[in-house]
């Protein structure tokens, strides 16, 4: 029986299709693959990425979401961007399965943060100025007073010269070529950036990491950038490590899946979140939500925020991170509650099937 389970597998894929070691179907590009386009394509956004807290900020909050699995309707992803712009939320992060792999899908994705990019620029930015206060003559550069990040309106790319929103790819993301359509739009599945902060009158950094877990695994190219490293070569005083990538490690119950990552690699990541002094790691992937301590750090695996899980929303599917100027960092549950809109509706607004 399980021989012909095995076959009848095997005929289901196409020869462009691989599977992981753990019998996940995971499409057609490797974490090696996808890392090392994502080295050659940050160096090019690298000193945009960080962000220097003027003298007088007293806190910054961020926002995270999950596993949105966007078809026809990008609505609680909106319904995120929208929370986090009218709250003030520095940036806003996402951990994995943003779409369904679908050229249409993605176009309705983007074409959400595009929305929520002019919203976000109308409300934040303002126009670049010279020593004596004068705009300058390039009437397309801004910038957010909050963290010095100058923009250019007519760049063609909306990450990250734009609206701060920073996901990871997740499994569903790379299925079916899909990172072509995913990469096109967000450029890079391993990153990095820095917040800067000044608590009486010394300056540290905190660090937002993001990883590439989307097969499984961390792959071999990604070990080799984090031992040669990567999230160290800038040699600034760090005072939290904050965490993203979308397979978790921890089982949330007994009906959740475990971690595929295998065991030598699962003890690494642990280690390796040790080192770095984490103060929060998040984890998507399960669709479920856990929270606990293990080794010091503080491991949050989110909900997903789809409407098939939650067709009438929830309280806790996104959690807002305040940072005190002490360094504290609090968590807190934040809603979403919108409903799926019907198709009349949706292609009224321009979107597609």
């Amino acid at each position: 029986m399980a021989a012909l389970a095995l076959v009848a597998a095997n005929i289901s894929f196409t020869s462009c299709e691989k599977v992981s070691p753990t019998g996940v179907l995971i499409g057609n590009t490797s974490v090696d693959d996808r890392v090392k386009q994502s080295m050659v394509n940050i160096s090019f956004f690298e000193m945009a990425w960080d962000k220097m807290l003027p003298d007088t900020v007293q806190e910054y909050s961020f926002l995270v979401g999950s596993d949105s699995h966007i078809t026809a309707d990008p609505g609680r992803l909106e319904e995120m961007l929208e929370i986090g712009i009218e709250y003030g939320d520095l940036f806003y992060c996402h951990l994995g399965d943003l779409a369904d792999t679908k050229a249409e899908y993605y176009s309705n994705t983007e074409r959400a943060i595009q929305e929520a990019t002019d919203k976000w620029m109308e409300k934040y930015l303002v126009p670049y100025v010279n020593e004596d206060g004068e705009p300058i003559v390039d009437t397309t550069s801004y910038i957010d007073p909050r963290t010095q990040n100058i923009y250019t309106l007519d760049k063609p790319s909306i990450f990250p010269s734009a609206l701060p929103f920073y996901p990871v790819v997740g499994n569903h993301d790379i299925t079916h070529n899909g990172w072509a359509l995913y990469c096109r739009l967000f450029k890079s599945s391993f990153y990095e950036f820095t917040v800067r902060v000044i608590c009486e009158n010394d300056t540290s950094y905190d660090r937002f990491i993001f990883l590439d877990s989307a097969n499984g695994t961390l792959g071999n190219y990604q070990i080799d950038e984090i031992e040669n490293g990567f999230f160290q070569r800038d040699q600034k005083e760090i005072r939290n490590t904050f965490t993203f990538t979308h397979t978790n490690i921890f089982r949330p119950s007994l009906n959740e899946f475990a971690s595929t990552y295998c065991r030598e690699e699962l003890y690494y990541i642990l280690d390796k979140l040790a080192d770095w002094n984490t103060t929060i790691a998040f984890w998507g992937h399960v669709h479920a939500w856990d929270d606990r301590w293990f080794g010091g750090v503080h491991h949050i695996t989110m909900p997903s925020m789809n409407f098939v899980d939650h067709p009438n929303g929830g309280d806790n599917l996104l959690v807002r991170v305040t940072v005190k100027r002490n360094g504290d960092a609090i968590v807190e549950p934040v809603g979403l509650h919108s409903k799926e809109r019907s198709k009349e509706e949706l292609s009224e607004n321009g979107y597609l099937f």
